[in-house]
């Protein structure tokens, strides 16, 4: 039928940011467990983990955010302090995230090495 099909770049970006279409709302869907693998989007070479800066935090990403993104999806990112505040509230708020004693951590991470300036 005409029409019933999602679009392609609507149908992507629900893909990669894990959201779900339901009754016309988007939401976002479960957090899948640790074990569960991440959706593949080929549409650029993916970064892996090896990728990622050494240094405190890095353990934290790589187990609270590679859980069910690509790091591909943390190393294209260059937020702001406020951005990525938001962004963690969000995935805390979603079940993902850092634990509380480690979430300052976590953000000096990403804000160091995944800030608008940062190289």
């Amino acid at each position: 039928m005409p029409g019933s099909r999602p679009r392609t770049a609507l149908a992507l970006a629900l893909l990669v940011t894990g959201a779900v279409a339901v009754g016309g709302a988007t939401t976002h869907a479960p957090a899948r467990p640790a074990h569960a693998a991440a959706p593949a989007v080929a549409t650029r070479r993916a970064a892996t983990a090896k990728q990622l800066p050494p240094g405190p935090g890095r353990e934290l990403v790589e187990r609270g955010c590679l859980a069910c993104h690509s790091a591909m999806l943390i190393t294209q990112q260059r937020k702001d302090s406020t951005g990525w505040e938001k962004t963690v509230q969000q995935m805390e708020k979603w079940g993902g995230g850092a634990r509380p004693e480690e979430r300052a951590t976590l953000m000096d991470y990403l804000r160091r090495h995944f800030a608008a300036g940062a190289k």
